[in-house]
């Protein structure tokens, strides 16, 4: 049974068992999931479309709303067109189907994320792997293949969502430069987070759209759930008609796609909140720093903790539980062994709850 069941909406604070808890953990990083603004545009949405349209978007799924989003997003990213999908979790493979072609050889970060790994997986026996923090493995790895192959793929996260580490992209780049080569980014946890206008890894790098796609979820930093990949026309044509997950699959609901239309223009009218979340996260970043501990990334609002013992983390989890602060422990896949405590803000925690947290540690560590 999950121990800790929520009561109410995901925010700042939460209900567990009737109390209320400051909680530093999850993927809200805009604080959009609780918006009165998001609930209201799912009953706009659900008085006139329903629930589920009840067929895929290949059939008659394809409601006006997933229409206008794809438009939303597109705008919001700075491309000519996007898809909208049922997760996205979805999103790697659909990009994979997209642009990979029979010679494609794929090169995937070490350690990625499951949703990668098993778009990976099912489309070639063999890969070769590469580390982020090493890219001396790329070189290695980009050594090993053979001069007649075809394009190389590189596939990655933007964001590590355990360790908030950033993908190299501008250093990757250069290290392709001389080969024919593609980098497909899963940036569920930089889209609405990194860069100046919150369209993710490539525009917090400064770097073109030039031989880099990426896909996106709308159920982190935007509070309501789906995927999506924004794109060339080209490239959204491509996935319409070769993806699977996008051919077969049922797409979102009518009212996480009105909270995500809802979200999109709350956040148009709200910039600041980009803002604040970046001084949040520089805010508790120096904090860990003062008490010894290692944060790095000061624009990605995700702060992991590995504190040498399960035993060690678990007794700080449950202190800080006594006053009234949710840090939970993970074990999610691609933790260390061990596990560990994943720590997020997000825009909406204030300056308080945030030091409050870090007086806290300062205590039981």
């Amino acid at each position: 049974m999950d121990r800790f069941v929520l009561q109410g909406p995901v925010g700042p604070e939460i209900i567990i068992e009737g109390k209320s808890y400051l909680f530093f953990g999850g993927t809200d990083y805009l604080g959009m999931a609780g918006r009165p603004e998001l609930a209201r545009g799912a009953e706009k949405a659900v008085a006139r479309y329903g629930i589920s349209s009840s067929s895929s978007r290949i059939s008659v799924g394809t409601t006006e709303l997933h229409l206008e989003l794809e438009k939303v997003i597109s705008r919001f990213a700075g491309t000519e067109d996007a898809v909208v999908m049922a997760t996205g979790y979805m999103g790697m493979d659909a990009l994979l189907s997209a642009v990979l072609e029979k010679d494609d050889m794929i090169l995937i970060q070490h350690n990625a994320h499951s949703s990668i790994r098993e778009a990976v997986a099912v489309r070639t026996p063999s890969c070769l792997e590469f580390k982020i923090d090493d890219l001396g493995t790329l070189e290695e790895a980009l050594r090993k293949i053979s001069g007649e192959a075809g394009r190389i793929i590189v596939v990655a996260e933007g964001v590590s969502p355990l360790f908030g580490t950033v993908f190299p992209l501008p250093e990757v780049l250069k290290i392709l430069m001389e080969r024919n080569s593609l980098v497909l980014l899963d940036d569920a946890h930089a889209f609405g987070v990194l860069g100046e206008h919150g369209r993710g890894t490539a525009e917090f790098h400064g770097c073109s759209q030039t031989n880099t796609h990426f896909c996106a979820t709308l159920s982190k930093a935007f509070g309501a759930f789906g995927g999506c990949v924004p794109g060339s026309l080209r490239l959204t044509e491509a996935l319409r008609n070769r993806s699977l997950a996008y051919q077969g699959a049922t797409p979102p609901p009518a009212p996480v796609v009105g909270a995500a239309l809802a979200s999109f223009e709350y956040f148009a009218e709200n910039q600041e909140l980009l803002q604040k979340l970046h001084e949040n996260a520089g805010l508790l970043k120096q904090g860990l720093t003062r008490l010894g501990l290692p944060a790095e990334n000061p624009s990605v609002p995700v702060a992991p903790l590995c504190l040498g013992s399960t035993e060690k983390m678990q007794n700080l989890c449950e202190r800080l539980l006594e006053q009234g602060i949710l840090t939970p422990f993970s074990t999610y896949p691609g933790s260390p062994e061990g596990g560990m405590i994943r720590l997020a803000v997000s825009a909406v925690h204030t300056s308080e709850q945030i030091g409050f947290l870090l007086e806290c540690m300062e205590k039981f560590i």
